[in-house]
């Protein structure tokens, strides 16, 4: 019996996992903050609502809607990888080409307050979303 359930679980799990990755989904963001290397810190966080739209066609692309009203379409050139930071935090993550024909690393976290990553390199932009205002 406890074999039967633990593999329910497991087959549920894959199923939505699946479904997760592979349905178009909107995720939105009130807060931004940056990363840079020769800082060595990160910014305050910024109030700016951002919306990202997942899987927007076949290929899994990405609209970002951004606070300044421009619409950002990032080309997915990865599969979709799977992973846990060592506080536990579960994210999918793929490699993309912003609209500059830049290459980046897009991380998407389950948690809103976590948001998401766009990585150049050493530069990072995180967006996530707070029910409080912040500073």
């Amino acid at each position: 019996m406890k074999m039967k359930i633990r593999l329910f679980f497991v087959l549920f799990f894959l199923a939505f996992n699946t479904l997760y990755s592979q349905n178009k989904f909107r995720v939105d963001y009130n807060y931004v903050s940056f990363y840079d290397e020769r800082v060595g810190d990160w910014s305050k966080w910024e109030l700016g609502d951002n919306t990202f739209v997942i899987n927007i066609n076949d290929r899994g692309d990405i609209a970002h809607l951004q606070a300044n009203g421009e619409t950002v379409i990032y080309r997915k050139l990865s599969g979709v990888e799977e992973g846990t930071t060592s506080d536990g935090h579960h994210y999918q993550i793929i490699k993309a080409l912003d609209g500059d024909g830049d290459v980046f690393t897009f991380q998407l976290f389950d948690e809103k307050t976590l948001g998401l990553k766009l990585m150049y390199g050493n530069f990072l932009i995180q967006f996530a979303s707070f029910s409080q205002r912040l500073n």
